[in-house]
């Protein structure tokens, strides 16, 4: 017993005539009825009693009448939340990051400017971000330093900012006030970072690497709040992106240039061009492309 066979015989039931069931289904009337015949073996008894043209469920009938009826309604149920299920993943946008910095701005903003899409913003250590792009499981990869683009691979990166870093130290801090700090004004200072294999976290390590700094880490986290929040609470002090931390005036109080020329780090956007899908990265290249864009142009 097939599907196919209990449509049939559900809009014949309704219709009560074999031939406009079958017009309606758009196959012979013989055709119908020998599906009709068919199904009448597999149960075991006849189904319909014919009224001259016209036919009419009979007791048998009317039992498989509302179960085949249930059945069917259950199906296109099924999929329908399996379509819905594919088109909400046609229109979700997946992006791996390995910082966590300006994701809240780029989800909301760009649900503001296309309702109809969302975004899945998900943090993962460097590695898997790049496997997840060579094997095409992640649409896009915001990444700092940025992963080199490898054609063999089929892997482009865009640059879409060059972000300083500054220092964001603790109420009533000794450093509070001055312009800029430098690597030795911090030496010895509590810091409050992002795990190893963040994006912050390896542009921090390369730099203490260079000049063979060692700080004292008393707090790891990927959430820029908490460390926000443990900075604030007097924990230790945190290197942050500049505009970050200048668009927000109560954060912008707390907040000292570095001067160490390194502190400079670059952020980028990759994709895999053979197996992104054109419609909607095409919108969302552009999306961040004008997020970062104004962005440096509100500070510059």
């Amino acid at each position: 017993m097939e599907i196919r066979d209990l449509r049939f015989f559900c809009l014949a039931a309704e219709l009560e005539h074999v031939s406009n069931a079958a017009d309606k289904l758009g196959v012979t009337q013989p055709y119908l009825s020998k599906i009709i015949r068919q199904l009448e073996k597999e149960v075991g008894t006849p189904l319909f009693d014919n009224l001259g043209r016209r036919i009419k469920l009979n007791q048998f009938g009317e039992l498989l009448y509302p179960r085949a009826k249930k059945i069917l309604n259950d199906i296109d149920a099924l999929y329908a939340d399996i379509d819905h299920a594919l088109d909400q993943h046609e229109r979700t946008i997946t992006i791996l990051s390995d910082a966590e910095a300006y994701s809240s701005d780029i989800v909301l903003g760009y649900k503001k400017a296309h309702p109809d899409c969302a975004l899945s913003f998900t943090f993962k250590a460097r590695k898997e971000i790049t496997e997840s792009l060579i094997i095409g499981t992640t649409d896009f990869a915001l990444t700092t330093p940025p992963i080199d683009s490898d054609p063999s691979k089929g892997i482009v990166t865009d640059i879409v900012l060059c972000e300083r870093a500054c220092a964001l130290l603790p109420p009533g801090h000794r450093l509070l006030g001055r312009e800029s700090v430098s690597l030795e004004d911090l030496k010895g200072e509590p810091l409050v970072t992002s795990p190893r294999g963040a994006g912050m976290r390896s542009n921090i390590d390369m730099i203490f690497s260079l000049y063979d700094f060692h700080a004292p880490i008393v707090c790891e986290t990927n959430n820029v709040d908490l460390q926000i929040r443990a900075v604030s609470s007097g924990m230790g002090y945190a290197w942050m992106p500049r505009m970050l931390m200048r668009r927000d005036p109560e954060l912008s109080k707390f907040s000292v240039d570095l001067d160490t020329p390194e502190a400079t780090g670059y952020v980028g956007l990759s994709y895999n061009i053979n197996a992104n899908k054109k419609s909607k990265g095409d919108d969302f290249r552009e999306f961040i492309k004008d997020y970062f864009s104004t962005l440096s142009k509100s500070f510059s």
